[in-house]
Formats: C-alpha cells, sequence, structure tokens
C-alpha cells in the first residue's frame, strides 16, 4: 500500500511539475510576443537552470533565435543535442539558422533529413520547421531585405501535412497563426485572414487581432484595420506591439501627434531596452517626433546601444530641428564609421548643407540622392537652389528632370511644373547678351513651348500669358514682328474674367497690365490700324498712369507731340 501511494505521489509532482514547465514555456513566448526580450531572456535561462533538458535547451535557443542572437541560438540548441541526441528540435534550430542567414536552401536539406528521420510523423517538428520558414520575414522591409529568408509555400505544405500526417488532427492555435504569417508573405490576403481567425476562434488575443489589422491594413481597408486593432487593445492592453502598429497607421495618414502618443505608449508598455529604444526614436522620427527622437535616440545610447545608426538618427534630428552644423557633424561621423550608406543619407547631407547656404554641396547631394530615392522629387529643390542662384540654364534642366521623374511615377505634370521651366528658359535667354542672338531666341523659345504647355493645363492663371508675351518680345529681337501682342490680349482677357468672377486667387499687378496696355496701343495703331482699340487701350493705360510716362497721348491721330523733357 505504501508502495502505490508513493508511485502516487511521484506520479503526481511529476505532472505538476510538467505543468509549471509549460506555463513557464508560455510565459516566456508571451513576453518575447510582447517586446519584453530580457524578462523572455531571464524567464528562459531560469527554466534551463531548474531542469537543462533538451527541450528546454530548445526553448532557449528559440528565444535568441527570435531576437537574432544567432551564435547563443547555436550554442544553446547544440548543447540540447548533446543532453538528448534523440530529441529533433534542437536539429531543427540549427537549420534555423540558416534561414535567418539568408541559406533557405541548405536548411531545406536539413529539414527534410529531419522530417524523414521522424517519417513526418512528428507534429512539433513540422510545425517549428514550418515556422522557420516564415519567422525571419518583416512586413515592414523590402523584398531585398527579406531575399532568401522564408518559403511561406513549403511552410503551408507543412502544416498542412500535420492533420494527415500525424496523431495531432485539428491545428492548434501556433499551428494556424503559422499558416496566417505564410499567406501574409504570400500577400494572399483572405486565406491569411482566415487561418488567423481559426486561431482567434480557439484562443483570443491580441497579438491574433493585431495580425488581422496587418493584412487589412495590407488591403487598405482602413475601417477593418481600426476595428480589429481596437479588439487587440480591449483583448490585452498591455500588448505592446499594437500601439506600435497604430502608430504605422496614423503615420500612413499624416497624423504624427496621434503616431508619436502611441509609439511613446509601445515604449511604456515594452521593455525599454536600449535596442526597443533605438527602434522607438526610428518611428518617432518618422513621426515628424525629432525632439522625442532625440531624446530615445540619446537615452538608447546611455544604455549601452552601439548600433551605428545613432549617428544617423542624430544626423537627421538635428537638421530637422535646424541644428544643422551638430547634424551634419554626426553624418560625417557615420561615414568615417564606415556605416552602410542609405540614400536618405544624401537627403540630409543635402538639407543641412543648404540651411548652412552651402547651396554647391547641396546640389551635390540632393543629385546623388535624386535617382535612388523614388519617393521624393529632389530636382525640385535642385530647381530652386538654381533659381536662387540665377543660374537659370541649370534650373530649366533640373525642372524638366522633375517632369521625367513625374512621368516615370505615372504623375501627370502639372501647369507649375511647366511654368518653372519655363520661367528659368525665359530669365536664361533674358539674361544671354543681345549680341549672342542665336542662344538669346533658342532658349527663348523653349520657354515659349514650355509656356504654352502650362496655359494647356490651365489657361486662367495671368502670369503664363504676361511671361509668354515677355519671351516673345525676346525672340522678336528686331521688334517689327510683334509677336507679343496676342499673349498680352489674353492676359488683360484673363485679367477682365477674374475681375468679373471677384475672383481673390490672383492679385493684379498694375505695372503688369499697363505694360500690356502699352505694348498693344502701339500694335493696333501701327499693325492692325484699329485706332478704336489703340484709343481704348491708352485711355485704360492713362487711368494707370495719368502722367503718361511714355506719352501714349501723342500717339493717336491728330494728338499734339509730346514736348520733349528739358535736358539737365
Amino acid at each position: 500500500m505504501k508502495v502505490k501511494m508513493k508511485s502516487l505521489l511521484v506520479a503526481v509532482s511529476l505532472l505538476f511539475a510538467g505543468a509549471a514547465n509549460a506555463q513557464t514555456v508560455q510565459q516566456g513566448l508571451s513576453q518575447l510576443d510582447g517586446d519584453q526580450p530580457s524578462k523572455a531572456k531571464a524567464t528562459f535561462e531560469s527554466l534551463v537552470a531548474a531542469a537543462p533538458t533538451a527541450e528546454n535547451q530548445f526553448y532557449l535557443g528559440y528565444y535568441n533565435l527570435r531576437v537574432g542572437h544567432l551564435d547563443a541560438a547555436k550554442a544553446a540548441f547544440e548543447k540540447g543535442l548533446t543532453i538528448d541526441a534523440k530529441n529533433p528540435l534542437n536539429a531543427v534550430g540549427l537549420a534555423a539558422i540558416k534561414v535567418a542567414n539568408h541559406k533557405v536552401a541548405d536548411a531545406k536539406v536539413d529539414f527534410d533529413k529531419i522530417i524523414a528521420d521522424t517519417k513526418s510523423k512528428n507534429a512539433d517538428v513540422l510545425f517549428r520547421i514550418a515556422e522557420a520558414y516564415v519567422m525571419f520575414y518583416d512586413v515592414n522591409n523590402g523584398e531585398e531585405a527579406n531575399k532568401g529568408n522564408n518559403d511561406p509555400a513549403e511552410a503551408i505544405r507543412l502544416i498542412d501535412m500535420i492533420p494527415e500526417k500525424t496523431k495531432v488532427k485539428e491545428l492548434t492555435v501556433d499551428m494556424n497563426t503559422v499558416k496566417g504569417d505564410a499567406y501574409l508573405i504570400k500577400n494572399d490576403g483572405g486565406p491569411a485572414v482566415s487561418a488567423y481567425e481559426q486561431a482567434n476562434f480557439k484562443e483570443k488575443s491580441a497579438k491574433l487581432y493585431t495580425k488581422i489589422g496587418i493584412v487589412y491594413l495590407r488591403g487598405k481597408n482602413y475601417q477593418y484595420t481600426v476595428n480589429a486593432y481596437q479588439s487587440a487593445v480591449e483583448t490585452d492592453s498591455n500588448y505592446a506591439p499594437i500601439y506600435k502598429r497604430f502608430g504605422e497607421y496614423y503615420n500612413i495618414f499624416n497624423r504624427y501627434k496621434d503616431a508619436s502618443k502611441y509609439y511613446r505608449k509601445y515604449v511604456s508598455k515594452a521593455e525599454a531596452s536600449p535596442t526597443i529604444l533605438l527602434s522607438t526614436a526610428k518611428l518617432l522620427f518618422l513621426a515628424k517626433d525629432y525632439t522625442g527622437s532625440m531624446e530615445f535616440t540619446s537615452q538608447a545610447e546611455a544604455g549601452g546601444a552601439k548600433d551605428n545608426d545613432i549617428y544617423r538618427m542624430k544626423g537627421y534630428s538635428f537638421i530637422e530641428l535646424n541644428k544643422c552644423q551638430e547634424g551634419i557633424n554626426n553624418l560625417e561621423q557615420m561615414v568615417k564609421a564606415g556605416v552602410k550608406p542609405y540614400y536618405l543619407d544624401n537627403v540630409y547631407f543635402a538639407k543641412g548643407y543648404q540651411c548652412l547656404n552651402n547651396d554647391s554641396l547641396a546640389v551635390h547631394y540632393f543629385e546623388q540622392a535624386a535617382p535612388l530615392d523614388t519617393n521624393n522629387n529632389h530636382h525640385l529643390s535642385i530647381y530652386s537652389i538654381r533659381y536662387k542662384q540665377k543660374r537659370y540654364a541649370h534650373a530649366a534642366d533640373a525642372a524638366f528632370k522633375s517632369i521625367e521623374w513625374k512621368a516615370k511615377k505615372k504623375l501627370q505634370a502639372t501647369s507649375g511644373d511647366w511654368y518653372n521651366a519655363a520661367l528659368a528658359y525665359y530669365f536664361a535667354a533674358a539674361y544671354t547678351p543681345k549680341t549672342d542672338s542665336v542662344n538669346r531666341v533658342s532658349l527663348a523659345m523653349k520657354g515659349d513651348t514650355s509656356f504654352a504647355k502650362a496655359i494647356g493645363i490651365n489657361a486662367k492663371w495671368p502670369p503664363f500669358f504676361l511671361f509668354r508675351a515677355r519671351t516673345n518680345n525676346l525672340i522678336d529681337y528686331s521688334g517689327d514682328k510683334w509677336l507679343a501682342a496676342p499673349y498680352y490680349e489674353q492676359y488683360l482677357t484673363v485679367i477682365g474674367a477674374l475681375k468679373a468672377e471677384n475672383s481673390t486667387t490672383y492679385k493684379e499687378k498694375k505695372d503688369d497690365t499697363y505694360e500690356a496696355l502699352r505694348y498693344l496701343s502701339g500694335y493696333y495703331l501701327t499693325v492692325s490700324k484699329d485706332t478704336v482699340k489703340a484709343e481704348d487701350a491708352i485711355k485704360k493705360a492713362l487711368e494707370i498712369k495719368p502722367e503718361d510716362p511714355d506719352g501714349l497721348k501723342s500717339m493717336l491721330p491728330g494728338a499734339t507731340p509730346a514736348t520733349p523733357a528739358p535736358k539737365k
């Protein structure tokens, strides 16, 4: 009887020990999912210290794998194999390191051998291999960054094998989650949401609601995105990643204050490790919270962060805060440290030097950034600098490159785009010596073509016609073709229409109107021989300048010639 009782007590104690172990593992995984890596590390290390089993070594290695400590992961998995060579999970972990190192093909050889050795009957093996195929893909990175570190199709195949080949006939929460992740990588939103929802039916979690929201965000179903994110908060308000996702959502709509608020809340819920602080600094920078970005960057640095991106973040943020020399200094330190260059580095070098009034270096860096930055049209910045420098031919070239950039992005050029080019050509022609009539006329004709393009898009903006008239005056270098006449007439017509509409979009400049009336007075009298129009033009001109500085009255038939002003 005593023997039986003793055996029963041993069995019960083992049962409770197993339950406690499982609970501790789940706690560590939750901490890992909740961006609390130090807590997760302590949990898994205490697990190994209490029971140095092959399984516990696997979870310690798994933690290191997830946080990117690949050498520590390798050591943990290898130790697990020495404890129990028959436990296949540590072998899976070692192969998963190859996936992390963008060597999927090499990893697959190892994975296939492990599956063969376990006769495709071990559900944990199939699940963990499938997970490895999706673990290292980051939805926020481009395809190049994720190249060679995932195989979603193979992950789905392995998950689907589990109910067919093993004793597990219904997929668990974690298995459906991995399946959803695989479909998300494939950008197949419907099956991804379906898998996540199947997992959520079994066990509602903030993590799953967050993933569902990410799928909807990708599909631009914004209300569904918000609904899913709000469900995540309601399910577990301490789940830190949801606040980061909310911040990213508000960033899309340029609601930067809301984004910054959520990023800061993220740090309050996550573990404020140097890595997370620096990551949050980058997010705050995107939310245009430059002061917050500097604050968190400094905290990360004080906590021992050695990431060379610290130079970059300080450089960018200082420049945005108009502390441009400090910004340039940090960017130069970054270059000296041999940090891998990024196109935005050139953008911020350019902004910094522009702030310091070093226009030549600013243009140099904008020109370096322009071909690489597909999101921003830096040719406009180059145009502004060159125009300010009165290097009009270069400004015109930048304006045309800006139009070409838009065309490549399948964006329509605006009337303002063509006006920029036209105005630059006009001044380039005007500043060309009259003796160089060939280049002067050539530049003016390019300006005329550009003004025509601007007018074709918007025929209600007076300066387009005014400057086209002036440009034609340059083309008409002999002054006897009166090429500007139709454009001065159109200028006056547009001005009149705006007045009739009581429009406030354009404030008439009397000197410009006088210029048009003076020119047309001569045209009507000498070319069209229309004295009625001439008298009307002169009358209106004299209303603007009654002192008649150009002697317009004397131009009319029968008028007394103007008395020349006495010589001084």
